[in-house]
């Protein structure tokens, strides 16, 4: 079985594109260029073959000033958002991810590949606007030119849809047809259970978006990503709503954290349309009920993600903090040691 790891970004949303003036100072280039290269060799040494990134997260580099998404006045809490051109310096600095990763593959025999996830599904809930205006009289006012999240037109509104798809999405694989070999699959959005109406475990319909339309987005999205000569994928939340939506892709993934109250079944996907597990915790407080007995550590799931029979497993996570992660020596001893099938204790 392979491991990955999540990296998942070095600043959230805005990794790719130039961030907010008044976050990234005097900073002309994303802050992990000076780190990725000393981290991909650090995987390596691991044994890590797969690192999944977030691209445009919840959208704050994509659609800035006029066009930033928007409140909908008509409509209290509802965002209007029109999907423009890619900024150019998004994809260059796509393109220079890819770069590194094939830098740090002349060396090595066994080649370290990116799994790229398009949108979070973050990118749908309602704008948050995280500035102040510095040119209004008013110091409480917000930036209206730097908004994070607001953008579910863009899945929503058919319209909107292929434009976001045309002027989006198909620059990044037209940047990676040009680097196949470092992309492993391509992962149209991350969890969109969370976001759908139908699909999260509330059963509430006041989700931003409607079954319909995220099916449509993700049917046109595959079928973008099949034509680039790629493999795609969607980051399910859980096996449930992978299962119950019916959507299958060339990888299938879903997430685990059981939390004390399921066990990971076997893998029952073809294995020409692989299942994945495409997050699971490094913390040991999300309890898996099977391994009560011989402790949580990430060594032990590894091997009971691998006794399913799953091809592979990407912890959650190298640069996030949150409940789920502990990444420390302990952590990066036990993945060693699974992948160089060594005896550790």
């Amino acid at each position: 079985m392979q491991v990955g790891v999540n990296y998942p970004w070095f600043n959230y949303g805005w990794d790719f594109g130039f961030g907010p003036p008044a976050w990234r100072g005097a900073q002309t280039d994303p802050a992990w260029f000076a780190a990725i290269d000393g981290h991909l060799q650090r995987f390596q040494n691991l044994g890590i073959s797969v690192v999944r990134w977030f691209i445009l997260a919840d959208g704050l580099t994509y659609g800035t000033t006029g066009s930033a998404p928007y409140p909908d006045q008509a409509n209290p809490g509802e965002w209007r958002f029109d999907p423009p051109v890619l900024p150019a310096e998004i994809t260059a600095h796509f393109e220079e991810l890819l770069i590194r990763f094939e830098n740090a593959n002349r060396a090595l025999p066994q080649p370290i590949q990116l799994l790229p996830v398009f949108i979070d599904f973050h990118f749908c809930d309602a704008g948050i606007m995280p500035l102040r205006n510095p040119t209004t009289e008013n110091p409480w006012a917000l930036d209206p030119d730097w908004v994070k999240q607001g953008r579910a037109d863009a899945l929503s509104d058919p319209v909107k849809r292929q434009r976001f798809l045309d002027q989006a999405l198909d620059p990044f694989l037209r940047v990676s047809q040009s680097h196949p070999d470092v992309i492993f699959a391509w992962e149209l959005i991350n969890e969109p259970d969370w976001i759908t109406n139908g699909w999260n475990p509330d059963r509430q319909t006041n989700h931003p978006v409607d079954a319909k339309a995220m099916q449509a987005f993700i049917e046109e999205g595959k079928g973008r990503v099949r034509s680039a000569g790629l493999k795609p994928t969607v980051g399910f939340a859980s096996i449930d709503t992978l299962l119950n939506s019916q959507i299958t892709a060339e990888v299938n993934q879903f997430h685990h954290y059981p939390g004390g109250r399921c066990q990971l079944g076997a893998n029952g996907f073809d294995p020409q349309y692989p299942g994945i597990v495409g997050e699971f915790a490094t913390a040991p407080e999300d309890i898996w009920p099977e391994l009560k007995a011989s402790g949580q550590t990430v060594l032990h799931r590894l091997h009971q993600i691998e006794a399913q029979g799953y091809p592979l497993a990407i912890p959650w996570s190298f640069g996030a903090k949150d409940q789920h992660t502990l990444w420390t020596p302990d952590t990066e001893h036990d993945i060693e040691c699974f992948t160089q099938a060594r005896n550790c204790p």
